[in-house]
């Protein structure tokens, strides 16, 4: 029996991640709605986060636009992405900030 990598086997769970967060949001962006053939999912919290890396409350849809590129982009402007999460998705915002606050 092959052992398997600790690089392979996070791969992996990022991978199932990204399947739970993209089944609960429905596949659709969580700003437009729109159902993209090939959906992002972002990390809020960055990844280097460990104990959030793989929680389903630090994940969130988008389409490549409000993903990459649109004024709610997490990666184009932080501060206007905080305040639409605050204001649209608040109980996952508060999540988040409890479990930074630890």
């Amino acid at each position: 029996m092959k052992i398997k990598s600790k690089k392979w086997i996070e791969r992996e769970k990022l991978k199932e991640w990204r399947k739970k967060v993209l089944e609960r949001d429905n596949f659709k962006c969580q700003i437009c709605g729109y159902k993209p053939i090939k959906p992002h999912v972002h990390h809020i919290i960055p990844k280097q986060f460990e104990e959030l890396k793989f929680d389903l409350m630090n994940g969130i849809t988008f389409c490549f636009n409000h993903h990459k590129v649109g004024k709610f982009s997490p990666h184009q402007n932080s501060l206007f992405f905080t305040e639409w999460l605050k204001a649209n998705k608040p109980e996952q915002f508060k999540y988040l900030m409890d479990r930074l606050e630890k």
